[in-house]
């Protein structure tokens, strides 16, 4: 199907959004931190249109680019390179005017600008919350709750000095957090120069230094004990099985498939055996509501903050989580050996696999046999 004739709508749309303020809603210059102190201003934390389907430009790190094409094809012209943290409005997902033989995934989103390829962009909105007055006390007499962000990205005022900090935050001269991510907010404040409400977060497990940041509240989303409720507690017979050759997870209760997701996983070949998902059966052995996941600062590790609904099945680490650096679910292997989803696909995961985890301190480790869901990785 040819969209040259789709032209004019395009311009049409692009004057629209241009009317607005700009076709790309951030790019790399209107969105620059401000250093004051050892806070990072709150220039870095812009305002989005409200409940609009956004995509939100997510492969690579600061200063990496991909193209974006005229129309939805590799093979088209192209409009202009598009950068990282770049968010656009996501019009809607189209097929490739010509198969691309060197991809599995041939879907393209269509912006008013232009198409970019979709495992480029991550699925976004921007939905405001109310603050609270004041932070729910646990069981213990403390206070404290999970959040979601639930905007395309936002800047952080730390609490310390910026070498102090993991990696995430040391290494970049505007670190942010994203759509989806998860962490523990455990203090509550109104900014001492522009009064804006803020919540202080941290990550619970995983991080090895206790590292602190104001975040504003109206982009935290409570999360609630009532949404993490076990799913099918009932059910016998539980487990999982994920196709490496095929990027497919399902979900067993017996012989009934009540699940199935596209994912990304490592790979499993000798060449690949670092980063691979390791092949057999598994037995889930520990559950975390959220945990910072980091393998040293060298060239192809890692260091991510806020990941959500991890559930471990390997001693070395594996286990399926909420993914926010890519949309490549179904296209290949690119993890670095855990089972990358979509965060709505890791949240069922969580809830379903068992044994459930109070949402206080919202990680678990099982022990002892037949206590949880078993999970078999193969490649057909």
């Amino acid at each position: 199907m040819s969209h040259k004739n789709q032209l004019s709508r395009r311009e049409f749309l692009k004057l629209s959004t241009l009317a607005l303020g700009g076709a790309a809603l951030t790019g790399r210059q209107s969105a620059r931190s401000i250093f004051k102190g050892l806070n990072l201003l709150q220039e870095d934390t812009p305002t989005f249109p409200e409940g609009q389907l956004l995509g939100r430009m997510c492969v690579g790190e600061p200063g990496a680019n991909v193209p974006m094409m005229s129309e939805p094809s590799a093979y088209a012209n192209e409009v202009r390179k598009v950068y990282f943290d770049e968010v656009f409005q996501w019009n809607r997902e189209v097929i490739a005017d010509q198969v691309d033989g060197y991809k599995i995934n041939q879907k393209w989103v269509e912006t008013p600008e232009g198409y970019i390829y979709s495992d480029y962009l991550q699925k976004v909105r921007h939905q405001p919350q109310v603050p609270l007055g004041e932070l729910p006390i646990n069981d213990n007499g403390e206070r404290g709750m999970w959040v979601e962000i639930t905007t395309p990205y936002a800047g952080l005022e730390l609490t310390k000095p910026q070498e102090q900090y993991q990696y995430w935050i040391k290494a970049t001269i505007r670190p942010r957090i994203y759509y989806s991510q998860v962490f523990w907010a455990f203090d509550i404040r109104r900014h001492p120069d522009t009064g804006v409400v803020q919540y202080c977060l941290m990550q619970k497990f995983g991080a090895w230094t206790t590292d602190t940041y104001w975040v504003n509240a109206d982009i935290c989303r409570p999360v609630t004990t009532e949404e993490i409720a076990p799913i099918h507690p009932d059910a016998e017979n539980k487990f999982i099985k994920v196709d490496i050759r095929y990027q497919t997870l399902s979900c067993y209760e017996g012989d009934e498939e009540v699940y199935f997701a596209q994912v990304t996983t490592g790979g499993w070949l000798e060449e690949e055996a670092r980063w691979a998902t390791p092949l057999g059966v598994h037995t889930i052995w520990r559950k975390s509501l959220s945990i910072h996941m980091s393998a040293g600062a060298a060239v192809g590790d890692y260091d991510i903050p806020g990941i959500a609904w991890s559930t471990f099945f390997d001693n070395n680490g594996a286990a399926f989580h909420s993914t926010f650096w890519h949309n490549y679910f179904g296209s290949g292997p690119r993890s670095h050996g855990c089972v990358n989803c979509r965060p709505e696909d890791a949240k069922w995961i969580y809830r379903w696999t068992q044994p459930d985890v109070p949402y206080d301190p919202g990680d678990i480790f099982i022990q002892g046999l037949n206590k949880s869901t078993q999970v078999e990785v193969i490649a057909s």
